[in-house]
Formats: structure tokens, C-alpha cells, sequence
């Protein structure tokens, strides 16, 4: 077997002889031995660089169907061939005759290197484990007794057989290749019914149940307590569930996933669809299926502090080994000897981006000429940096659903740039795209109108794109578009006419109240008011905007159906008017919008003049009280009342009215000032209250975290 280094295979891009290129000199000495690794990694990238770039050089044939000058391209070509008198075109087919055999090629070879990392492996452990038992055996014999030895020894016996049995399964059973070509009529039928399988799955329009790809594995695996377990309770798992099990395989180990993640991941996907939900959001389903795998206890929810409910998950690193497993042998993703997730989609229709000690992922997926990119249907960005795209290569993915090119990490420490974003371009071309994500991407300064073309897209997520200036005007298009969020994109100076149209709209994230051009048309908080399907609204008042906020802010009561409301004053304190003036502005505009609430004018008796806000957000509130419009009594569905920054100095009101909020999160207030017996009176529902850095809240019943915890 090979030992070769992959660190020490090298590839040229230079070719110094029209034949060979210089990285592959070496093994032509006399004598000298091609190990396999060699051959797959440098010799045959080598080949397929090659062909492609000298059919280039050849003048264009007549191409009429699959035959070239009367020459079936998909029959063996000989010299025979020739006689004909087209020289060029006989060339072409030549040339195309090479390549596909060169792909049957790597594609056997990708088995075989795979089957070859196996046995390697059980080498290993075998070496390893005798290496571990004579080392025992010598310091721990003297201290044994009889009995005790005996047992040990038969111990080492099982072990060692089933180690033996397992290097004997891998050596005696290599992998069939088989001589299918890949464009034939046989691999495009099964692949072609693969892809309407897949669909009808995502739409909910097949006959249930349905049956996975059965998992094969190995013996020793199958004795792992750990495995059995997972392998019995996915087996019960609906099929839809055992779909959104697999996605969590390309994490790394230990990862702390945000629940969104995956949800949207599984929109992309098509297993779950709002439309097809009964009136639940997408987040309702997806907590659904998060609330089934931990019951399962196949994940864990992660608490931040004692606080009530969790957004994040993780999964046991035995418990993830073997998900892995399960999605390799079921076909969903592949992945090498490390248990990583690779780019290399040749048997599945999933790529991962990942980097590795090895170079660049993205390389490697755009110049593996054996990979076709319409068979892409999920391109994932696990922890690849750099997305230096082909153009030409990135427009090919036609058929792809998910596109998770941002981060997944909540960390802001995970970077990611491109170097231009001509690439984004190709997005024109990809008619079945249902979630894109460029959250936190830098260098991309504005997205291409052709974006708009996207008719099928649900969720796009441009958060932290700090370098974006503006959206696409055309962005009303998306008429299919649930979720957009657009938060801490900071040089965005005013959201788009066609922001309005968006009728299936549930999620709107970073909308901007800001002064616009002169004679600029753009959307007005007042014009989401018909967005009848609203149900998050997170805004950011720019600081040069009063007199825009003033009219603007006054409409907050006519959102009917919103549930959760997120308002940012950031950067308010650099503004040169005055600050009680800005006060006196801002209690003026928040009192129209209360004004709306409890003095409606005549409606029918089904509209309520109440808001339905369950969750309310303030950063950096710019004045010292509260707003008449934040009346509880105006507010009676308010559960969660977070209060980040800002001057407010209490959260008691004129009518001494109480708030029906549960959960309480005060930070970084430093005017505020207020006891124990004071907030309890205000908040006498209160569960859970966090509060940091408000040094005048006194005598309250935290902890070292600043957390109090009903009942505790």
C-alpha cells in the first residue's frame, strides 16, 4: 500500500514539453515505482488539465446532435475513423473519446483510493494494537494474578480477532468497478430518476413511507454500543426527520449549531415548506423537529446562561461518528478518512466547502474536470475563507436549491471574502435556488440585478455583509421570498420600492430609516403595513434621519399581525442636535404611534387595537423614559422585553400600568435606577430576568451571571 505524503505531491501548472509536465518527470526514471496515490493525485489531474486546454486549440467542428461529421462521439473512435477527410473534426471526437475515458478513470480511482484508505486504516490499528499489548504486557504481567491474567489475554484475543476480521473483510472485498459510462443513456435515466424522486420528496407528493439507501456496515461498527442505538432510533425516524438528521454530519466535532442554520438549510432542501404547514411558520416546524431529536436524545440543546429556551445545539462526538456513518452509506454526502465533509459530489448531490492543511476546497471543486456542476444540488461552506470562484464554473450549477456560502458560526471571528463578486452573476442561471446565504461575506458591494430572476428563492441572508451598499431595485420579483435579512449592513442608506411587493414576506431584518438621495424613489415603513404575512421586523434608525424618523416611526401601530419588533437607534450619539431635543423628537413620534393604538378610529369588530407583539427589542433608546406607545395595555401578548444600551432612567409609566412580560434582559443601562420591590411590582409575571452593567438596579436576587431564575 501507499504511505506517500499527500503534503509531498506537487503539481505543476506549467508545461515545458507539449506532452508531460515537468511534475511528472521523476517517475519516468527507470526503476522508479508509481504508487497509486501518485497516479490519482498528480498524474491524472495532470491528464485532465491537459485535454482540455488542446481541444482548445483545435478549430471548430460541425456538431450536429451527438455526432460529429457522421462519427457517433459515443462509440469507440480508431483510425479507421479518419478516412472520412474531416481531419479537425475527427480530431474533437478524439479528443472527447480521451476525456470520457479519462473520467471512468478517475472515477474508479476514487473507489479505490477510498478502499485503499481502509485498509490502511485497519493496518493501522492492527500495528497500533500489538504495539499496545506487548508494552502492557511488559509492565503490567508482574502484577497480575493468574486469574486476572487469563482474562486479560482472552480479552486481547476478541479484540484482536475482531480487528483481524475486519482488515480481512476490507483486503478480500475491494470495490466493484464497473465500466457505466457517465453520459450514457443508463447513468442519465437513473440519475434523471433520482432527481424526480427527490423532488416529489420535497414536495410532499410521494407515497409514504419511503425507504432511505440501506446503510451497510461494517462488523466492528455494528458492536459499537453507541451505533446500534443510533442506527435503531433512526430507523423509526419518519423519512422527512431522517433527512434533516444527516445535515448535522457536516459540522465539526463539538460545533454549536444556531437552530436557524439548519432550518433554513432544510427549506433550501424542501423538507420542510411553509406552504404546505397548516399555518405554522417554517420556525414553528423546524422547533418541531429540533424538540423530536432531543426527546431522541440524538442532540442537545445549549442554554446561554439559566435562560429559559435555547437557539443552539450540538451533538456527542460518538453520536456525530455515527450520523456520519449513516450519510456517507446512505449516499447524502461523502466525506474522507477523518470523517470531514469534501467537495467531491461524484456520487451524491451535496458538496461541502472545507479548509484543510491541503489547500483550497474551492480549487479543488472548481478544477476536477471528472464533476459535473448540474448535479450539484447543496453547496455548504463548512470553514473555507476564501471564495475565489469561477465565473464560468459557478454559472453551471443550474439545478442547485442550497447555497450556504456564508458563515454558519456565530462567532464574527469566522472571515470570509471574496475577491470580487463577478461571480454572483452566474445566480441568473440558477432557476431552482431556494436559500442563499452570504452572511458575513466581505468585498461584496452590491448584488447583481439578475438576482431578481431567482423566482423560486425563500430565504436570503445578507446579514454582516458590512461592504453592501445597496439592494438590487428589481427585488420585488421574488415574489416566493419569506425571509430577508439585511442586519448590520451598515452602508445600506435606504431599502428598495420593490421591498413592498413581497407578499409571502414573514421575516424582514435591517430595514433602514434613513435620509435617501434627492428624488430617489424607496420603501417607507408605512408600506410593509400591507405585508399582511409580517411577522419579524427589525429596524435601524440612522442617525441623520430624524425628521424621517418622526413621520416614519408614527405607523408602528398599523402592524397588525407582528409578533416580534427589534428597533436600533445605533450611532444616535453622534449627531449634532441637541439631545433633549432629539428627546422631545423622538416621545413626539412614539406618541402618535400610541395615539393609533388606544384611540383607533371605527373599524369592524374584528380588528383588534391592540399590537400582537410577543417579543420587543430596543437598542440605545435615546431618551430617558418610556414612550406612551410601549403601554403593556397596548401590549397585551408581550412576553419578552429586552432593553440593550440607551438613557432610560426607569421602566415605570404614568398610568402604573403592569407589564405582562416573562422574560427581562437589561444590559449596559447606566441611568437606569430601580429595586428589587420596584420591578417585581411592574413585572409581576416575571420568570426570568438577566440584567449586566446597570449599576443602579439594586438589591436584586442575581446570581454571579446576573441572572435571576423564578423558584431558584
Amino acid at each position: 500500500m501507499s504511505t506517500t505524503s499527500k503534503r509531498s505531491l506537487t503539481i505543476s501548472n506549467s508545461f515545458d514539453s507539449p506532452y508531460v509536465s515537468p511534475g511528472l518527470l521523476p517517475y519516468l526514471e527507470p526503476g522508479q515505482m508509481t504508487p497509486f496515490q501518485v497516479f490519482n493525485e498528480v498524474v491524472m489531474p495532470d491528464f485532465l488539465r491537459h485535454f482540455p486546454m488542446g481541444k482548445q486549440l483545435l478549430p471548430s467542428p460541425e456538431i450536429e446532435g451527438n455526432h460529429v461529421n457522421g462519427i457517433d462521439t459515443t462509440e469507440i473512435i480508431t483510425e479507421e475513423d479518419f478516412s472520412g477527410g474531416n481531419y479537425h473534426s475527427d480530431m474533437h471526437a478524439v479528443v472527447d473519446q480521451i476525456h470520457t475515458n479519462l473520467n471512468h478513470i478517475k472515477r474508479a480511482c476514487g473507489r479505490l483510493e477510498r478502499w485503499e484508505t481502509e485498509v490502511n486504516c485497519a493496518i493501522k490499528d492492527l500495528i497500533l494494537q500489538s504495539l499496545d499489548d506487548n508494552f502492557k504486557e511488559r509492565t503490567e504481567r508482574s502484577e497480575m494474578t493468574f486469574r486476572t491474567y487469563s482474562a486479560v489475554q482472552r480479552s486481547k484475543l476478541i479484540k484482536t480477532a475482531e480487528t483481524i476480521s475486519n482488515l480481512k473483510n476490507f483486503i478480500c472485498s475491494p470495490p466493484e468497478l464497473t465500466s457505466i459510462d457517465l453520459d450514457s443513456d443508463s447513468f442519465k435515466r437513473s440519475n434523471l430518476s433520482m432527481t424526480r424522486k427527490e423532488i416529489n420528496l420535497c414536495q410532499g407528493i410521494v407515497n409514504w413511507p419511503i425507504e432511505l439507501p440501506v446503510v451497510n456496515i461494517s462488523r466492528t461498527i455494528a458492536c459499537a454500543s453507541t451505533f446500534e442505538e443510533i442506527l435503531a432510533t433512526y430507523s423509526n425516524l419518519e423519512v422527512t426527520l431522517k433527512l434533516c438528521l444527516l445535515c448535522f454530519s457536516v459540522f465539526p466535532e463539538n460545533a454549536i449549531i444556531k437552530k436557524k442554520v439548519l432550518v433554513h438549510w432544510w427549506v433550501g432542501e424542501g423538507f420542510i415548506d411553509s406552504s404546505s404547514s397548516g399555518g405554522k411558520t417554517v420556525e414553528e416546524m423546524g422547533n418541531g423537529y429540533f424538540k423530536d431529536l432531543i426527546a431522541k436524545r440524538i442532540i442537545e440543546p445549549v442554554y446561554k446562561k439559566r435562560r429559559p429556551g435555547a437557539d443552539s445545539c450540538k451533538m456527542e462526538p460518538s453520536i456525530r461518528y455515527a450520523v456520519i456513518m449513516l450519510a456517507e452509506r446512505a449516499g447524502f454526502i461523502n466525506f474522507d478518512c477523518d470523517g470531514n465533509p469534501t467537495a467531491n459530489f461524484s456520487d451524491c448531490r451535496r458538496a461541502c466547502l472545507v479548509r484543510t492543511g491541503d489547500g483550497s476546497s474551492v480549487e479543488e471543486l472548481t478544477y476536477s474536470f471528472h464533476l459535473k456542476q448540474g448535479n450539484i444540488e447543496t453547496l455548504f461552506n463548512v470553514s473555507e475563507p476564501y471564495l475565489n470562484f469561477d465565473s464560468y464554473w459557478f454559472s453551471k450549477m443550474k439545478y442547485v436549491k442550497v447555497l450556504q456560502l456564508g458563515r454558519w458560526k456565530s462567532s464574527v471571528k469566522h472571515l470570509i471574502e471574496v475577491k470580487d463578486s463577478e461571480f454572483l452573476k452566474g445566480l441568473k442561471y440558477m432557476k431552482h435556488l431556494r436559500y442563499l446565504s452570504l452572511r458575513g461575506v466581505s468585498r461584496i458591494t452590491e448584488l447583481p440585478e439578475s438576482i431578481c430572476k431567482l423566482s423560486n428563492l425563500r430565504i436570503l441572508n445578507l446579514n454582516g455583509c458590512r461592504d453592501l451598499e445597496k439592494l438590487p431595485d428589481g427585488i420585488g420579483l421574488l415574489e416566493k421570498l419569506t425571509h430577508l435579512d439585511m442586519y448590520e449592513c451598515y452602508l445600506i442608506s435606504h431599502m428598495p420600492k420593490g421591498l413592498a411587493l413581497l407578499s409571502e414576506l414573514q421575516v424582514l431584518k435591517g430595514f433602514v430609516i434613513g435620509e435617501p438621495n434627492s428624488g430617489s424613489q424607496y420603501c417607507k415603513l408605512g408600506d410593509l403595513t400591507k405585508l399582511e404575512k409580517l411577522k419579524t421586523l427589525r429596524i435601524h434608525v440612522d442617525k441623520k434621519s430624524t425628521c424621517t424618523a418622526e413621520r416614519e416611526l408614527s405607523c408602528l401601530g398599523k402592524f397588525k399581525n407582528l409578533r416580534s419588533l427589534s428597533i436600533s437607534w445605533s450611532r444616535i450619539y453622534d449627531s449634532s442636535i441637541p439631545q433633549k431635543g432629539l428627546q422631545r423628537m423622538i416621545s413626539k413620534t412614539l406618541a402618535r404611534s400610541v395615539k393609533s393604538i388606544r384611540h383607533p378610529r371605527v373599524a369592524p369588530a374584528s380588528q383588534s387595537p391592540t399590537v400582537p407583539l410577543e417579543k420587543l427589542n430596543l437598542h440605545y433608546f435615546p431618551h430617558s423614559v418610556m414612550p406612551e406607545w410601549l403601554m403593556p395595555g397596548g401590549l397585551k401578548d408581550l412576553k419578552k422585553l429586552y432593553i440593550r444600551g440607551g438613557e432610560l432612567s426607569n421602566l415605570r409609566l404614568e398610568d402604573r400600568c403592569q407589564w405582562t412580560v416573562k422574560v427581562l434582559r437589561l444590559k449596559f443601562l447606566s441611568q437606569l435606577k430601580m429595586d428589587w420591590p420596584e420591578l417585581r411590582a411592574l413585572f409581576p409575571n416575571l420568570v426570568y430576568m438577566e440584567k449586566f452593567n446597570c449599576p443602579q438596579l439594586s438589591f436584586l436576587p442575581c446570581d454571579e451571571s446576573g441572572v435571576w431564575k423564578k423558584g431558584s
